[in-house]
């Protein structure tokens, strides 16, 4: 994140940035406020057969959620831009930099390294800052996760409890086998993905000497060795991540047949309606979806985070 924090104040849209991202962040949290108290209404209604609420309820909050669909929708289009004009900067000031070069720097360094940086270091410095399940959806998540557990805890703090208590083993877990080692194997798999790309550029552009000195089987199982260790180092991470996936949804499932179980002596007991019921399920589904979500920026963060620091490293080379 340092890093990044530096490549974005060397492009100098830092305010901007951090603004779009303020502009975003509060969309899901309000989306999961209106959505919670619909369905509360909806079910507490019925229960009273009260059909002219029932349609007043429904109308106001269609609008509200229509109304919040468009602020989205501008504030995306506006972030849109704005990430095609970050590309075009960062792609412009690496293809200048690599130019200026000395021969000696070049040399440095094998050839497929600079190619991995120009073209995928890259594209995972702009996905870290404006992707899917990076920094944006990581505001939109951290924001949405604390007002879903305050809603929460104001309607049950026993279903809070039950939440908690089962979200935060598969965070744990997923620090544990995943967030520690995706760095480390990222950068390795960064290196591998260069020691690859040089060793197949011979083949396509010396093909001709290949063949002269007989040296095609020799270059054939350098190739095939690189793209081994290219493999393995990529089932390490996806095997980490399968685990951690699988941990999760035990997780998700043993909290949910819980608060089933407790929900329905509740009802019988006659302590909370079946309406209250129904908006701590929502509440709960959007608390662990903010919890997954952030774990899945947190694991995408730490792997490109390798790539930001590559680029950066470049810029000031």
């Amino acid at each position: 994140m340092r890093d990044l924090g530096k490549l974005v104040s060397q492009m100098g849209v830092l305010r901007k940035y951090l603004f779009l991202l303020l502009l975003r962040a509060p969309f899901d949290a309000f989306r999961t406020w209106l959505l919670a108290n619909l369905i509360q209404s909806v079910f507490s209604c019925l229960e009273t057969n009260q059909s002219a609420a029932l349609l007043k309820q429904c109308t106001s909050y269609g609008l509200l959620c229509a109304a919040l669909f468009v602020y989205n929708g501008i504030v995306w289009s506006n972030y849109a831009a704005f990430s095609v004009k970050v590309e075009i900067w960062l792609q412009e000031r690496i293809l200048e930099k690599l130019l200026r070069l000395s021969p000696k720097q070049i040399d440095r360094r094998l050839s497929g390294e600079w190619i991995t940086r120009l073209n995928s270091d890259l594209q995972a410095a702009l996905t870290m800052m404006n992707g899917p399940l990076n920094i944006p959806h990581l505001a939109v998540s951290v924001i949405n996760t604390i007002l879903s557990c305050l809603l929460m805890q104001k309607s049950s703090l026993l279903f809070f409890g039950i939440t908690w208590l089962f979200a935060l083993p598969q965070f744990i877990i997923n620090e544990r086998l995943v967030l520690r080692s995706i760095p480390k194997w990222k950068e390795e798999t960064q290196d591998a993905m260069a020691w690859n790309t040089s060793a197949i550029k011979p083949l396509l552009t010396q093909a001709d000497t290949i063949l002269l000195y007989d040296a095609k089987e020799l270059m054939m199982r350098h190739c095939t060795e690189s793209g081994r260790r290219l493999l393995n180092i990529n089932m390490k991470i996806r095997l980490r991540r399968a685990v951690s996936d699988l941990c999760m949804l035990l997780c998700l499932l043993e909290g949910y047949l819980m608060i089933l179980y407790l929900g329905y002596g509740l009802i019988k007991r006659g302590t909370m309606a079946f309406s209250d019921i129904v908006y701590c399920f929502q509440i709960r589904g959007s608390i662990l979806s903010g919890m997954s979500m952030l774990i899945a920026c947190l694991n995408n963060l730490n792997a490109n985070a390798v790539c930001v620091k590559r680029v950066k490293d470049t810029l000031e080379e």
